[in-house]
């Protein structure tokens, strides 16, 4: 079965990393739905106060460039995990083959494409939220973010406040603190990275979100809530 088929018509749940969900216990209605997509670190994830908030499934692995980089995660930890289909916004051809042999893996580059002609320095959760969208579900939920406001707009040693304790395995926290020192603004613009979102909340119709994530993310369209 292809991703499209996988995906078209299902009722599919994306869980963030973002702690503004922890202690909600909605694990078990996040593992009702009939597709999980988490990210990056979510892999190593496996105590029972983390299942409880944010669910015990895995069904869709979606990886940016830096979890590729620095963890190349292991195809047994992919299938340990129930992991079925992977998505990638980088990967070398070799690495990709050997993906390919233990589960169904590509790279999301027409949802990349897309993104692209609106955002300049788009954030992950673009580019998955408009490659879950083209595979025509029947819902996508989204959960776990809280569009960066709890990151500071200037780096902070080890500050990684927008994640759950965790989710940022060491060898990317290090590296983060390596790549990170001097910079006096971050990269991505993160209001353009909201509408984007709410773009497709709005035109998709198949988006749904907490009554406090889709607050949040009108408060940061109209300007109350700003990054920290």
């Amino acid at each position: 079965m292809n991703y499209n088929k996988y995906i078209s018509g299902k009722r599919v749940c994306f869980v963030g990393g973002c702690p503004n969900i922890k202690g909600d216990k909605q694990g078990v209605n996040i593992d009702g739905f009939d597709v999980v997509v988490k990210t990056n670190g979510s892999l190593y994830l496996t105590d029972y106060d983390y299942y409880l908030d944010y669910g015990m499934r895995c069904d869709v692995l979606y990886t940016n460039n830096q979890f590729y980089r620095e963890m190349s995660p292991a195809p047994a930890d992919l299938r340990n995990a129930g992991v079925k289909f992977m998505r990638m916004k980088t990967c070398s051809s070799k690495d990709m083959q050997m993906y390919n042999e233990n589960l169904k893996t590509e790279k999301i580059s027409t949802a990349i494409d897309q993104v692209n002609q609106h955002v300049h320095g788009a954030l992950m959760g673009c580019y998955i939220f408009q490659d879950i969208i083209n595979q025509d579900p029947a819902e996508l939920h989204i959960t776990g973010i809280d569009f960066f406001v709890s990151k500071k707009s200037v780096f902070q040693h080890d500050n990684y406040n927008e994640y759950i304790d965790g989710y940022l395995p060491d060898r990317i926290r290090n590296q983060g603190n390596k790549i990170n020192v001097g910079k006096t603004q971050d990269g991505h613009d993160m209001l353009s990275n909201t509408m984007y979102i709410y773009n497709l909340f709005k035109d998709s119709g198949t988006i749904t979100m907490p009554e406090k994530i889709e607050d949040l993310m009108y408060s940061i369209i109209d300007g109350r809530v700003k990054q920290s």
